[in-house]
């Protein structure tokens, strides 16, 4: 009989050590933001080339359009641009009309429109330029600078954001005394590539010389945030 009391009361005391065993403290949650951004020198540069012509006759038009084109490809082909670098970005052909007070809109012609576009290293620039205008084209659409490592560039850019997110949570656990003893969440708030566009503008043919062009800086940029466990 005392045997069998004995085991109910340590049966008894085994359930209640989890009630007597001391709970974990409680650890303080941190929520952080981090940020970076950075200038980045472009490598490469797409022009936007366009050659406009007008005509009475829709078949002029598009014959008169595709001589000046052609033209306008052979002096890039001499500067090293080949097929790979270029290709057709626009082409369209609109009837023009002529208006004039109280009286119905008369055809005048026909516009047509050709506009290329072209990869190049950012320094060869100023000179397709030039002899794009010289030989035949009309305006310069835009200029727009990147980097072919726009990918690496924007990793780099989040992993810098990350950075400065863990120094503040850090400079925060200092300050508590306490230290970072897990990080629970992180959550990429964005990552930003703003490439350099120069306006829509028509170029003039220059005498004796190359248009100087200055390529800027491409901005890149991220924002994270993370959410870090404190300890003592």
């Amino acid at each position: 009989m005392l045997k069998r009391i004995s085991l109910v009361m340590v049966f008894i005391l085994m359930l209640a050590v989890p009630a007597f065993a001391k709970e974990a403290p409680e650890r303080t949650i941190v929520q952080v933001t981090g940020s970076s951004e950075k200038q980045v020198d472009p490598d490469v540069a797409k022009i936007q080339i366009l050659v406009n012509t007008i005509n009475s006759n829709i078949e002029k038009a598009k014959n008169t359009n595709t001589a000046s084109m052609n033209k306008v490809v052979a002096a890039l082909r001499e500067q090293g641009i080949t097929d790979r670098d270029y290709k057709t970005d626009t082409y369209n052909i609109e009837p023009v009309y002529e208006y004039e007070k109280d009286k119905l809109p008369s055809l005048k012609g026909y516009r047509v429109t050709n506009r290329i576009e072209v990869t190049a290293p950012v320094e060869k620039v100023g000179i397709l330029v030039d002899v794009a205008t010289k030989a035949g084209a009309n305006e310069i659409s835009s200029i727009q600078f990147e980097s072919k490592n726009e990918k690496d560039i924007k990793n780099a850019a989040l992993q810098e954001a990350v950075k400065d997110a863990m120094k503040k949570a850090e400079v925060i656990a200092g300050a508590l005394n306490k230290k970072i003893a897990d990080v629970k969440l992180v959550n990429e708030s964005g990552v930003y590539y703003r490439p350099v566009m120069l306006e829509s503008r028509a170029f003039k043919a220059a005498a004796d010389y190359a248009p100087s062009i200055n390529a800027g800086k491409i901005t890149v940029g991220a924002n994270v945030q993370v959410t870090v466990e404190l300890a003592d």
